[in-house]
């Protein structure tokens, strides 16, 4: 994630010609015109009634709903340059092939959507300039490609459950979100150009005295000895600034990126930490290129410095040595990416950490610069998926391309401190034995080839978390694809468990804007029923809704909406507090499916599209909470006049001792206490356990409300707990 020194156009000659880099933003108002028909000359034909589009942009959040190629034309002046001046176009993000022409010259042909990548203009920029780009994101037919056998590597962008029309549909593909998505750039330098400044940390010395491994690739006008000068500065806090100058050697090789390795020694250097395990510090790192006229070139990035290791035998994850326990739910902030700035993406981080969260997944595909450089901010972990979703080409040539991508990736992302876990393909077709059913083409090896390889590359990368790829067998589906929701009770048979979930309305306020008032209640509960089209179109799955789940839809929308809502409030919350009481035996990490509904959608999130908490959320957060009162429904059926029996435990995920807790409990049914009792116990940090067994028999039909609580020493709340139990009619004798 490297930024470079933005400047004004507004630029004097003279500063043109000095030794400092500059760069040029070229955002603003680009032509566009439809480049589907291949003999449609995009790079000569005048531009003047072309449709003008924002760029940065998806074409689709800018009002162009398209599919396929668009021609994308913009003109910028510049002043005249010295001669050893490399000028380097820079792409942060083109979705999905991009061909670029430079004053009709054709430069560079790209693949892939989320990367930087620079073209090199230096002979062909002039002081007034056409550039043409032809972007590509194309339709994939049906029959033959979509959704098997994808050629894209787009991940959830062009295929999934939460996109226009849902996953499998003939409109699956809808709301395209290709364009020029992320920012385009001029930047000039005399003589190298550093293209990427890739760190990494090195911990053999232990964690007093880190190391920060740093790659710079650079491309060079001529071969000679130069200095390289490497500094990392505290960038939120106050610090020591570190620096280091080397003595290298540039080589000319025609324009071919080449590499400098270096190590900068960082003793004492603070570590950066998870929110409410220490602070999150970063180092502002540059790297410069002089010689004996000044700078060269310089490049600027940031990290953070810190330690991951997953320990054998499902013992879980340290970080800086520490033992952390991973609560987290899956997150896509919208399919257009280019939507999403550093405000929406730190307003999301707040409600997900208000919640307890201390981790989420990028589900499915890489994000916009801005979620890592907000998540480095506030301390929040990444799970980071490679973008596979599904099957894709068997071919050799698509895995080469695959392997390609993810070290780009790696490459470019990898400086963020907040990725965790590098994570491979998301249920690949030879895992997923389910689409047998649905595609006569599948067979039990599709994409083998493909996940090996693309894991293979992850575990390059020695300083994270590898996850090869994510299998069907850890996304515990139970109460809304089968079995029911006590069936989340069951011991996990995965360590790791990336998926779990339902679905539930938003409220009806946001409701209303996705649905239309005459289609808010269809005739009938059946998935058949047309009323449902719409809602289907928004992701609604009433088949699981009313059928499997067996959600009432109750009398009318408001009933429906509370009784989706608390159907997934009571799922999420014992599957979550289930998993927390399985802590490393065997389970190391969760993450619920999924945070934020990406659209105006109907979905499995606990947030809708308008950021507004669902019941699910809260249930979340309270089971969420660092230090946990957690009730363990042991009973399945409650029966007036029969016994039931429940679990209480103490869980703390915290790393500092909770002394002299006291823990209270009550089992009230119709304002009469059933049960009720207390103890003062320590909580060891990092610790959970059983502490009582309480069996209680109703004595009415009236609901059973258990609650539980945690207590300080102090007498402030540490967490709170409530659970609500249905009885039953006496048993016929």
């Amino acid at each position: 994630m490297i930024r470079k020194l933005l400047v004004l156009l507004m630029v004097t000659p003279l500063l043109a010609q000095a030794s400092q880099p500059v760069t040029w933003s070229l955002a603003g108002q680009w032509r566009v015109h439809d480049a589907n028909d291949e003999t449609f000359d995009g790079v000569n034909t005048p531009d003047r009634h072309w449709r003008a589009i924002q760029v940065p942009a998806n074409w689709y959040s800018a009002g162009y709903d398209h599919q396929g190629a668009l021609w994308y034309r913009h003109e910028f002046s510049l002043p005249e340059r010295a001669p050893d001046t490399m000028a380097t176009l820079v792409f942060d993000g083109v979705d999905y092939y991009a061909d670029v022409v430079l004053n009709g010259k054709a430069l560079a042909r790209h693949e892939g959507y989320f990367q930087r990548f620079p073209v090199d203009v230096s002979d062909t920029l002039r002081r007034h300039n056409r550039l043409a780009v032809k972007v590509n994101s194309p339709w994939e037919d049906p029959k033959t490609v979509w959704p098997l056998h994808k050629t894209q590597m787009k991940g959830i962008l062009n295929q999934h459950d939460t996109r226009p029309g849902g996953a499998w549909s003939e409109h699956g593909q809808d709301a395209n979100s290709g364009g020029i998505w992320a920012p385009v750039k001029l930047h000039l330098s005399r003589g190298v150009t550093i293209d990427d400044v890739i760190l990494r940390p090195d911990w053999r010395d232990g964690l007093e005295k880190p190391v920060l491994r740093a790659e710079i690739r650079y491309r060079a006008l001529t071969a000679g000895s130069v200095t390289l000068r490497l500094s990392a500065a505290p960038d939120n806090f106050n610090g020591q600034r570190i620096e280091q100058t080397f003595s290298v050697n540039l080589t000319q090789a025609n324009g071919k990126p080449q590499s400098l390795n270096v190590s900068l020694p960082m003793k004492g250097a603070r570590l950066w930490w998870p929110a409410g395990y220490g602070k999150p510090n970063l180092y502002r790192v540059r790297a410069t290129v002089l010689d004996d006229q000044g700078v060269m070139d310089t490049a600027v990035t940031r990290t953070g410095l810190r330690k991951l290791e997953e320990q054998p035998d499902n013992q879980g994850w340290r970080i800086n040595d520490r033992r952390l326990f991973i609560k987290g739910s899956n997150y896509i902030g919208s399919p257009w990416l280019g939507t999403l700035t550093r405000q929406k993406y730190r307003r999301d981080f707040t409600l997900l950490q208000k919640m307890n969260a201390n981790a989420i997944r990028v589900h499915g595909h890489v994000a916009g610069r801005a979620l890592y450089e907000v998540a480095d901010e506030m301390g929040l972990m990444i799970w980071q998926d490679v973008p596979l979703q599904w099957g894709y080409d068997n071919s050799d040539a698509f895995a080469d391309n695959a392997v390609r991508q993810t070290r780009d990736m790696m490459a470019q992302f990898g400086n963020s401190p907040a990725i965790i876990v590098w994570g491979g393909h998301n249920e690949p077709p030879w895992n997923s034995p389910w689409m047998e059913k649905r595609f006569p083409d599948w067979n039990k090896t599709l994409n083998q080839t493909l996940t090996t390889r693309v894991a293979d590359t992850l575990a390059e990368d020695r300083s994270r978390i590898v996850h090869r790829f994510s299998a069907v067998e850890e996304h515990y589906w139970a109460g809304w694809y089968f079995g029911t929701p006590r069936d989340l009770l069951a011991p996990a048979k995965t360590a790791i468990i990336t998926e779990f979930g339902a679905q539930a309305l938003p409220r009806l306020s946001t409701l209303k804007t996705i649905i239309p008032a005459d289609l808010l209640w269809p005739k009938s509960t059946a998935a058949d029923d047309p009323g449902w089209t719409r809602w289907k179109y928004h992701n609604f799955q009433p088949f699981q809704t009313f059928k499997f789940a067996g959600i009432p839809r109750g009398n009318n929308i408001q009933e429906m909406i509370k009784n989706t809502q608390e159907y997934q409030a009571q799922l999420v919350a014992m599957a979550a507090e289930s998993y927390r009481r399985q802590r490393y035996q065997p389970v190391t990490a969760l993450f619920h499916f999924m945070f934020v509904e990406t659209w105006p959608s109907i979905n499995w999130g606990v947030v809708d599209y308008l950021r507004k908490p669902k019941a699910g959320y809260y249930a979340l957060q309270r089971a969420y909470q660092p230090i946990l009162p957690s009730i363990e429904p042991l009973s399945a059926t409650w029966r007036v006049g029969s016994e039931a029996r429940i679990g209480l435990w103490a869980i703390n995920d915290s790393w500092e001792a909770c002394d002299a807790c006291r823990l209270t409990w009550q089992v009230k049914q119709n304002g009469r206490a059933l049960a009720k009792g207390n103890m003062t116990l320590t909580l060891p940090p990092d610790s959970g356990k059983k502490v009582k067994e309480i069996a209680v028999t109703p004595t009415s039909q009236h609901k059973v409300t258990i609650e539980y609580r945690i207590e300080h020493q102090s007498g402030a709340l540490a967490g709170v707990n409530v659970r609500e139990e249905n009885v039953a009619a006496q048993s016929a004798r």
